[in-house]
């Protein structure tokens, strides 16, 4: 296909039809495509990250660039301190380094989907205990009737 469209955008004086914008043409199509599969969706990440770092507050869970994970203890003009570990070590880096926010408000609604979850865990043990109950009875049903055959 692109070996047909090279052909065709071909400048060589022998071919009366060739056109080089063809070519040109070619070449646009595939900086659009290219914008549209990698550059806007880089963007759209970007400004989202922007308005989640403008939004940050005092509490939020972080995770920077480099890895590190800890709660927000202070925010300036351009920098955050977080306190990391159990030992709650302060470390303070310029806004532009957060990589992940993890809001307070986004903390609650998991905790009340994680109780959903372990609500219908529970529920799914009682019903594997009954199941696993009702087996071994069916089972020392079967042991007696066995027995009592073997004894006669």
């Amino acid at each position: 296909m692109f070996h047909f469209a090279l052909d065709a955008a071909s400048t060589d004086a022998s071919q009366p039809g060739a056109n080089p914008l063809i070519m040109i043409a070619i070449f646009a199509f595939f900086i659009i495509i290219w914008y549209f599969l990698a550059l806007r969706p880089q963007r759209k990440k970007e400004k989202e990250l922007k308005a989640k770092i403008e939004k940050m507050r005092v509490g939020d869970q972080v995770i920077t660039i480099g890895g590190l994970v800890g709660k927000v203890a202070n925010i300036r003009d351009d920098e955050v301190t977080i306190m990391t570990s159990a030992a709650n070590t302060l470390v303070t880096f310029k806004k532009n380094a957060v990589n992940t926010i993890i809001s307070r408000d986004a903390k609650t609604s998991d905790k009340a989907s994680s109780e959903e979850k372990k609500s219908d865990k529970i529920v799914l043990k009682k019903k594997e205990k009954e199941a696993s109950s009702d087996k071994e009875k069916v089972q020392d049903s079967s042991e007696t009737s066995d027995l009592g055959e073997i004894k006669e």
